[in-house]
């Protein structure tokens, strides 16, 4: 169990004064639900809603704590501990722990799986790191900030980032002296700001706010546009911080390309962060990698991951792969598909999720038909933000259209079981990339 704190200085983690790079996974999917990581249209609201509706507040309660227990347990940590990580990303969704009809009063029960989860970081000694993955309003406008609206509404109004800023201030009261804790991701994938100053002022409060309680915790800030863009800051650098930066190769750089082309492209990319690390003296961290492969390209996915890892460990950048654990989208680890889940998920996606069906596409065909109606010219920013919108539209359509009706044909006595598909005994895992991850934390 570590007893000392990591520390965020000079441009590198130290532990004891020793430098460590951080090599981990993110656990997404968990306390935070992404529609296609779990297989079920629309956001984590409407998704709980919707088996309310279904089995009554109580029953779905009783679900949903069941998917929170089983989806993570200790066979899980064990698993991961024999892989060599050091460092685990849980990604958290704001409602766990806050009503929006009660702000500012805070739900003692929605930190039991998350406290759970930390006892068994401290007893496998692998470090955590809180993410607010989901905002009330949402910082960007995609379905995973358990967005209703598709309008990133979190830089628009104060007060919800004021609940943001005591919420964080809750948080580091409570774990100031949570040594498994190596620090606070502030906020996922800030994106379509709005404003710069409200930008800057959120986080100049949100630090403050944290320091006045917990002086021990690093402090890791995202910056604009998916946690790519950090010109947006007034300034950086600062006592325990650190940046954390998303870079999923393969949206930059063609699988199929010979590796030494590869491998150019995304140090190109990592150039301008390795920069900001000397100018700030603020280490670096790809809080998520990774990428969503077709399952037929795996292995060309594999070579795409590996390019990246050899680069940030070539330049001493610390990093968690995106996720651990999902529906077999985008993890290492998944239920097998003939669990309960899995069937139920595969009748949800030839409704939603094949290519002619996605929001994505629709999108594209409804700007088609409205350019053609009122003869405008949309360009690509617009329709880029207005997508969102769109989508959001669409998943409460496939939550009404698709989720309630298919809920509605399986008996509570049946379904109550389903969450038991996440636990590890009924899990495969990605066994080259475990062998993968291994290579590196060996080190």
């Amino acid at each position: 169990m570590q007893k000392q704190f990591l520390q965020a200085r000079d441009g590198e983690f130290k532990l004891n004064d020793k430098s460590i790079i951080l090599r981990g996974f993110g656990v997404g999917a968990w306390m935070n639900f992404e529609n296609f990581m779990l297989r079920i249209p629309g956001t984590e609201k409407r998704i709980r809603e919707a088996f309310a509706q279904v089995y009554g507040q109580e029953n779905a309660a009783t679900f949903f704590d069941n998917f929170l227990y089983y989806f993570l347990t200790e066979d899980d940590l064990k698993f991961l501990a024999g892989l060599g990580i050091n460092v685990l990303r849980f990604a958290l969704n704001y409602r766990h722990f806050e009503d929006d009809q009660h702000p500012g009063i805070y739900k003692t029960d929605g930190f039991k799986h998350l406290d759970r989860a930390l006892e068994l970081c401290r007893k496998y000694n692998i470090y955590a790191i809180l993410d607010m993955h989901s905002t009330p309003g949402g910082q960007n406008p995609a379905q995973h900030t358990d967005n209703q609206t598709g309008v990133a509404q979190f830089w628009e109004d104060a007060s919800l980032r004021a609940r943001t800023i005591e919420l964080w201030g809750y948080l580091a009261a409570k774990y100031r002296d949570e040594t498994i804790i190596a620090g606070y991701d502030l906020v996922n994938e800030p994106c379509f700001v709005s404003n710069t100053e409200a930008f800057n002022d959120f986080f100049d409060q949100v630090i403050k706010k944290i320091r006045s309680v917990d002086q021990n915790h690093i402090i890791f800030l995202e910056g604009d546009n998916w946690s790519k863009d950090f010109s947006i800051f007034k300034s950086l650098g600062g006592y325990q911080q650190a940046l954390s930066f998303h870079l999923y190769p393969g949206q930059h750089v063609c699988m199929f390309a010979d590796q030494e082309k590869r491998q150019v492209e995304i140090n190109k990319i990592l150039q301008g962060f390795i920069t900001l690390r000397e100018k700030t003296g603020m280490p670096l961290w790809v809080g998520e990698t990774g990428g969503l492969f077709p399952k037929d390209k795996l292995t060309e996915g594999l070579r795409l991951i590996k390019d990246g890892l050899d680069l940030f460990e070539k330049h001493d950048i610390s990093w968690t792969f995106w996720s651990y654990k999902d529906a077999n989208a985008m993890s290492i680890v998944s239920p097998r598909e003939d669990t309960a889940w899995m069937k139920m998920g595969n009748e949800f996606r030839p409704r939603w999720q094949v290519k002619e069906r996605r929001n994505s596409t629709i999108a594209k065909e409804i700007f088609v038909m409205l350019e053609n109606r009122y003869s405008y010219s949309i360009n690509e920013s617009l329709k880029n933000q207005l997508s969102f919108r769109l989508s959001a539209l669409l998943d409460e359509l496939h939550v009404q259209q698709t989720v309630i009706p298919k809920l509605q044909s399986i008996p509570w006595e049946e379904i109550k079981n389903y969450p038991k598909s996440f636990l590890w005994k009924n899990c495969d895992y990605w066994q080259e990339l475990a062998e993968l991850v291994k290579s590196y934390t060996r080190q």
